[in-house]
Parts: structure tokens; C-alpha cells; sequence
């Protein structure tokens, strides 16, 4: 299983000449792209503010993925915002504490171009 953080999810959906080659290699190659399922609020709040145009609206969009690229859509559990509390100084994101944390929990790599993430050393990145 390979986590992917928003931006990875939009491109490997709507842009996939945006993907690194080696983030576009681990996504043919993995049998499971998830997602934490607050990935499914920040593409709401991003279509709302017309930052990323998607057909229909977020959930409907996401569902469709989820059962047209057999996408998984992981929860944020207890553990998992705990862990992402403890990051807060490190990525400043909460958004990106908690999908780092999901990835971390779920034992996966995520795919991210965020700098931030990827440096930290908090999860295993691909990019």
C-alpha cells in the first residue's frame, strides 16, 4: 500500500505529467493507492475556493475513485491524530501532520512533493 497526500491525488487524477517519475513508477507498481479521508475536505475546500476544478462535487468525486480506481480511504483514528499532534512544530500543517501520521500508521510510504514532509524524516517519501 502506497499513501498519496492531496496534491499526488489531484495529479495521478487530472495531471499526471505534474508526477516525478519514481512517484509515477510507485503508483503503477503498488496494488493499493489510499488516502486519508481528510484528503476528501481538502479537495471540498480546494473546489470551493475554485483552486482545482473536479467533476461534481468533492464526495461524489472522491466515491468515484474510490470505486473506479479501487482508491482506499483510510480513517483518522485516535493514534493517528495523536501522532499528528506531535509533528504540529515540525510540519506546521495540520492537514499534512495528519496524512504523514496515516501513512505512518498503515506502515506505507507516501508520495508527496511537499519539501517539508519530505525532509522532516517523520514518514518514508517517494517523489
Amino acid at each position: 500500500m502506497i499513501v498519496v497526500d492531496t496534491h499526488v491525488l489531484i495529479w495521478w487524477t487530472n495531471a499526471p505529467h505534474k508526477l516525478a517519475p519514481s512517484a509515477r513508477e510507485a503508483l503503477e507498481k503498488t496494488e493499493v493507492v489510499a488516502v486519508s479521508v481528510i484528503t476528501g475536505w481538502e479537495i471540498g475546500v480546494l473546489a470551493r475556493r475554485k483552486r482545482i476544478e473536479i467533476e461534481g462535487d468533492a464526495l461524489s468525486w472522491m466515491r468515484n475513485l474510490e470505486g473506479g480506481r479501487n482508491l482506499l480511504i483510510l480513517p483518522v483514528t485516535l493514534e493517528i491524530s495523536a501522532q499528528a499532534a506531535e509533528w504540529h512544530e515540525t510540519l506546521r500543517d495540520p492537514i499534512d501532520c495528519l496524512i504523514a501520521a496515516t501513512a505512518l500508521a498503515h506502515n506505507a510510504s507516501l508520495i508527496t512533493k511537499d519539501d517539508r514532509i519530505r525532509t522532516s524524516g517523520v514518514v518514508e517519501t517517494i517523489w
